[in-house]
């Protein structure tokens, strides 16, 4: 993972903290805590049993929210391209309505004593509705207000509001810079040029030649609207700025490209070839 010179270790920093090990811990925490607490929604179940019930549900209800989140990005992204939150709450409430078909489902597969005794399947799914979205639209938010407000509770982050109030980002100059949302999202939280983007889960992590962040955007869109040959994507998660790949080399077997900043990214059997006729020319 790359790391800025000089930057300091945190307990938590949203932009060096994995995006997958954060999802997969709180879920963790999720299921303990429900199995603990025993909600209205399964009251009566027991721990174990509620683990069990939980462990089931946090793990399809995750991946069901990541997997929407992403795949509304440029439908919301286009309508409001500064309003996380509201993106974020959006695919909380279509993740929700797809989920209670199979929350009502396993209701009645753990004999949960609130729901076993009907058998009404409509006013069964209305009544699941109404205890699943504000629940999973809120837990989705909270899950992911660290991300929005790029949280850092380490010294670097007095230095970097120290340093932007000396030092104002240009705004966008040229046309391609106008008329692309992600590179506008860019220069509204960084500065520097572009090195490289990568894709984790439903956040872009976003490195420059001065800092490194994080926030909501699909990697496909935010390739798209990036100037014609200003890069290559040498990895489905990876993209890469031309100027600064300095290296083509295999590291424990695999091909990776070594960066301007000294970190590396892998580089796909598919990308080699092309990522290696660019390094020649």
């Amino acid at each position: 993972m790359h790391k800025t010179k000089g930057e300091r270790t945190s307990w938590f920093n949203s932009t060096t903290v994995s995006v997958e090990k954060y999802f997969l811990f709180s879920s963790l925490a999720l299921i303990v805590i429900f199995a603990w607490m025993e909600p209205a929604g399964a009251a009566g179940i027991g721990f174990w049993k509620g683990l069990l019930f939980w462990s089931i549900q946090i793990s399809i209800l995750i991946p069901l929210l990541i997997t929407t989140q992403h795949f509304t990005s440029h439908y919301v992204n286009t309508r409001t391209p500064k309003a996380p939150w509201a993106h974020t709450a959006f695919a909380g409430v279509v993740a929700a309505l797809l989920f209670v078909p199979l929350a009502y489902f396993l209701d009645f597969l753990f004999a949960i004593p609130d729901d076993a005794a009907s058998m009404d399947i409509l006013p069964g799914l209305l009544d699941e509705a109404s205890g699943v979205i504000v629940p999973v639209t809120v837990t989705w938010l909270a899950l992911n207000a660290p991300w929005i407000f790029q949280l850092d509770f380490s010294n670097q982050r007095a230095e970097a509001v120290a340093a932007k109030q000396d030092q104002h980002a240009a705004p966008p100059s040229s046309e391609i810079e106008q008329s692309s949302r992600f590179l506008k999202e860019l220069r509204n939280r960084a500065s520097g040029n572009l090195i490289s983007i990568s894709s984790e889960l439903h956040y872009l992590r976003v490195v420059t030649t001065d800092t490194e962040v994080m926030f909501l955007y699909n990697l496909k869109d935010a390739i798209e609207e990036l100037p014609e040959n200003s890069g290559v994507q040498v990895h489905r998660s990876h993209w890469v700025a031309r100027e600064h790949i300095k290296q083509l080399t295999k590291k424990n077997g695999n091909s990776v490209c070594i960066l301007s900043n000294g970190s590396s990214l892998p580089v796909s059997r598919r990308k080699y070839a092309e990522v290696k006729v660019l390094l020649a020319s």
